[in-house]
């Protein structure tokens, strides 16, 4: 006789302790991502308030700043509301590194890479975090 299931048993459920380590591992790495973004929203802030100075301040400049900034902030989001601020720092990523990719001539893609890729890791464990939380309900 065939064994009748509603896909509940012990074999298909997300283990709980899988979970809270996930999530401890994407806040740790969140933590990183969010001093890094900090790191960058200075060295980006200074250069900016140089360039404005000498009226010399570019869209891009502006517009990557407030890309960091949206990043920053959705890391900090993503702590309590793990799908909302992973989605924003996903999109967020994605537009640093297409940004960085246009603005900088020399080393397209370490800059596109090195720029987003805080926010993109971290986006992605907390979008998985959610996820697997949801499955384990």
């Amino acid at each position: 006789m065939a064994q009748v299931t509603n896909g509940n048993n012990h074999l298909t459920q997300e283990n709980p302790k899988q979970v809270s380590d996930m999530r401890f591992f994407a806040r740790s790495v969140g933590l990183l991502a969010f001093l890094t973004g900090l790191i960058y929203l200075s060295v980006i802030g200074t250069d900016g308030i140089a360039a404005a100075r000498s009226r010399q301040l570019p869209e891009a400049a502006i517009l990557l700043f407030a890309l960091v900034s949206v990043a920053t902030a959705s890391i900090l989001c993503a702590w309590r509301w793990e799908a909302a601020g992973s989605m924003v720092a996903l999109l967020s990523a994605l537009g640093i590194a297409f940004l960085a990719y246009l603005t900088f001539p020399e080393r397209q893609l370490f800059s596109a890479f090195a720029y987003s890729s805080p926010f993109l890791v971290t986006g992605i464990l907390f979008f998985t975090c959610w996820r697997r939380n949801r499955n384990a309900a």
